[in-house]
């Protein structure tokens, strides 16, 4: 399974995590929440962007093949 078909799952382990880290504080949870969540969605975005480029065949590979 890819991280994409997991999110509703990383959505509720990141709250857990932003709950059990932070202070019984809810604004600290919600700044900690965003920030882990969008580091999670840029590595999905690489993720991509490294299986386009990897299933891409490259030009030194027909020019020697």
């Amino acid at each position: 399974m890819g991280l994409a078909k997991v999110r509703k799952y990383a959505v509720i382990g990141i709250l857990l995590l932003a709950a059990i880290v932070t202070p019984p504080d809810v604004i600290t949870q919600i700044i900690l929440f965003s920030v882990v969540y969008a580091l999670y969605e840029v590595s999905i975005f690489l993720v991509k962007l490294v299986e386009r480029k990897r299933d891409k065949p490259s030009k030194t590979s027909i020019d020697t093949g």
